[in-house]
């Protein structure tokens, strides 16, 4: 086959073949993927395999191959001797990266002989960085140093491995099914680039390409279809196309002359129905198209916010759901729709029927959608980019209008009077969303969303009891741990130490729901084991919920004195939640160490972790484990204290 324009489709057993060998140039950045593109396409695989095990999702049938998407690179000129091919990447570094580290942890599995893996091998090295080369080396043949090098790729392969035990993945049998899917089922598209080809120039180019049509741009069109004419079609394209930015307050999505006769002066009035929108739509557009060019000119009223005034406010929040898991999110609230998935491979699928037709009515479902957007917005968090102190916000947009002049302005939710409700309400939420970084699957965002619908107290703006929604999210806390634990007894013992005593394997949720129930007892001045805000200082007051997803054993599993292993290391007691950087920088130091490098740091990652730290003593024997067994009681009694 003619290297001009190759492409070929490789299983992933193919791709790592022993005989090839894939470079990572100087020009391309480092290894940077963290727990929400990992454990993502790891789901996407289990989905694929049929292997599925989330919480009121139908178990997903086995598909046929899945495919993974393209690597773009070029085939590099060699003048020795060796017999391996050896190709440049340009594009899909960060997929390769973390199928290569994939492959590692799988490698190590008991379950595994030689013959699972025939034929495989890691193929990837890196131009300039010899430690990415060494570690991903190292952790395939499974060599552990003290001091890892490229925390990234150990932080990755942690990864992997808290999510294979958290989701039920670990068995032998799953880990098999896993396996042979992932390497003769899942495929990849290799494109070699013609020879001659400027790589910095087209490396420029593939990470600035257009975007392909998106399955909810072909949803749109199928709805669209539905109406008789330009008008419903027009109004039906504006309200889509506003709340389909999901990084941008939606009202900002209308022009502005619209968006006042929609939303109303303040631009937190929500209209009765679709009906209602697209008379003003309409009206709106009649009177543009009957307006003379003079006029235009003269209605033209100079804005006091330039355009990049209001680009800098919509740029200022990201999003924790993308646009095609909302739709599913506002489709399965709809109570006439059952079965939806709140999975985003299957978006077409969950709309469309067996006769080709729509399952829901078009005017009614976009109406929902603005409905919920404006009830999204207002009441569920969004990452601020532009506040490191703050990472999530909890704001409502309001205009603000003086004569001529129409500004607008983020407000907190729960007005100014009630700071201390909008702050317990942003860390809950943000509590629930760091504890499932994936964008599908998000069950708290979907019974979050059901709850502000449950409890609008007028129709008219979608006011909410601020207070009601607080209880009705600590009480949905409340019931996912009881799901979590069922009716086993928390407190740790040998013979059967218990959902919460599994080191590793203790989920993101009950260490975040801790850190919030610590969080919440301390902001209203109820001490923690003889310990305040004022005792853990900037400890409190800088604690933010961030997907911190490994698990430290704060005595290691390793003691760095040489001595005998910590019998009952994986006690809940021992553990708290860390980011995966600092667990492979710091996993085998003592916890003087520990305790010593987060000071001169001036940091702590965990409300948990900052309590542990006021220890003196912490170990397996005398006051170190007093101190632990009393850190666990304690500790325990907070977590499981459920409302009636």
């Amino acid at each position: 086959m003619s290297d001009l324009n190759q492409v070929e489709e490789l299983s992933v057993r193919e791709l790592f073949d022993k005989k090839t060998e894939y470079i990572i140039p100087i020009y391309q950045r480092n290894y940077a993927w963290g727990a929400p593109e990992i454990e993502q396409l790891i789901q996407d695989i289990s989905d694929a395999a049929g292997l599925n095990t989330q919480p009121g999702e139908t178990v997903s049938l086995k598909q046929a191959n899945y495919y993974l998407g393209s690597l773009v690179v070029y085939k590099r000129t060699t003048h020795s001797q060796q017999s391996n091919v050896m190709y440049e990447t340009i594009d899909g570094q960060q997929r390769h990266t973390t199928l290569s580290i994939l492959l590692a942890y799988l490698k190590h599995r008991k379950v595994l002989g030689e013959s699972d893996l025939a034929g495989v091998d890691i193929n990837l090295t890196f131009d300039s960085r010899p430690k990415s080369s060494r570690a991903l080396k190292d952790i395939y043949i499974g060599k552990s140093s003290g001091e890892p090098e490229e925390p990234n790729i150990h932080a990755a392969l942690n990864i992997i491995q808290r999510y294979f035990k958290t989701k039920g993945l670990d068995t032998e049998a799953k880990i098999k099914q896993f396996c042979e899917y992932l390497l003769d089922n899942v495929t990849i598209l290799r494109v070699v680039v013609p020879p001659q080809t400027d790589l910095n120039h087209y490396f420029e180019i593939m990470n600035n390409r257009g975007e392909q049509l998106e399955k909810h741009e072909v949803l749109k069109a199928k709805f669209m279809a539905t109406l008789s004419n330009d008008d419903e079609r027009n109004c039906f394209s504006t309200i889509w196309d506003a709340c389909s930015n999901m990084s941008r307050y939606t009202q900002m999505g209308f022009q502005s002359d619209l968006r006042k006769e929609v939303f109303g002066d303040n631009w937190q009035t929500m209209p009765k129905s679709f009906d209602a929108i697209q008379a003003k739509h309409t009206s709106k557009q009649q009177k543009q198209d009957a307006m003379t060019l003079r006029e235009i000119i003269d209605n033209k009223t100079p804005s006091e916010n330039t355009d990049d005034e209001e680009r800098e406010k919509e740029e200022r929040f990201g999003t924790v759901i993308d646009f095609s898991n909302f739709l599913l999110h506002v489709l399965k609230l709809m109570p006439e729709i059952k079965g939806v998935s709140l999975d985003d491979k299957k978006l077409l699928d969950a709309f469309i029927s067996k006769d080709n037709g729509l399952r829901v009515e078009t005017k009614t479902f976009v109406y929902e959608l603005l409905k919920y957007r404006v009830l999204f917005d207002s009441y569920i968090i969004k990452p601020d980019q532009h506040n490191e102190k703050r990472k999530w916000s909890l704001q409502t947009l309001v205009a603000n209008s003086s004569g001529t002049r129409t500004s607008s302005s983020y407000n907190t939710s729960f007005g100014k009077n009630q700071d201390s409700l909008n702050e317990k309400l942003r860390m809950i939420l943000a509590m629930f969303h760091v504890s499932n970084p994936a964008l599908v699957y998000k069950r708290w965002l979907n019974d979050a969303l059901s709850i502000l619908n449950r409890n609008v107290t007028h129709d008219a703006d979608l006011s909410i009891d601020g207070e009601v929604y607080l209880t009705e999210l600590e009480r949905l806390s409340d019931r996912y741990f009881e799901q979590i634990t069922g009716d086993q007894c928390l407190k740790f013992s040998e013979e059967n130490p218990g959902i919460l005593h599994q080191g590793t394997g203790v989920q993101n949720f009950v260490f975040n729901r801790l850190d919030y129930l610590l969080w919440r007892n301390l902001y209203d001045g109820k001490a923690v084991c003889d310990i305040t805000k004022e005792t853990l200082k900037e400890h409190f007051t800088s604690f933010q919920f961030a997907f911190r997803t490994s698990v430290e054993h704060y005595f290691p599993q390793t003691d760095p004195s040489g001595a005998s292993k910590m019998k009952d290391v994986d006690r809940f007691g021992n553990l708290c939640l860390i980011s995966p950087s600092s667990n492979s920088r710091l996993s085998n130091y003592s916890p003087q160490d520990k305790k010593t490098f987060y000071q001169e740091n001036n940091r702590a990652e965990s409300l948990k972790q900052a309590i542990m730290m006021n220890y003196d003593d912490w170990g397996p024997e005398g006051l170190g484990r007093k101190n632990i067994e009393k850190h666990e009681s304690a500790m325990l009694k907070v977590l499981s204290v459920i409302k009636v």
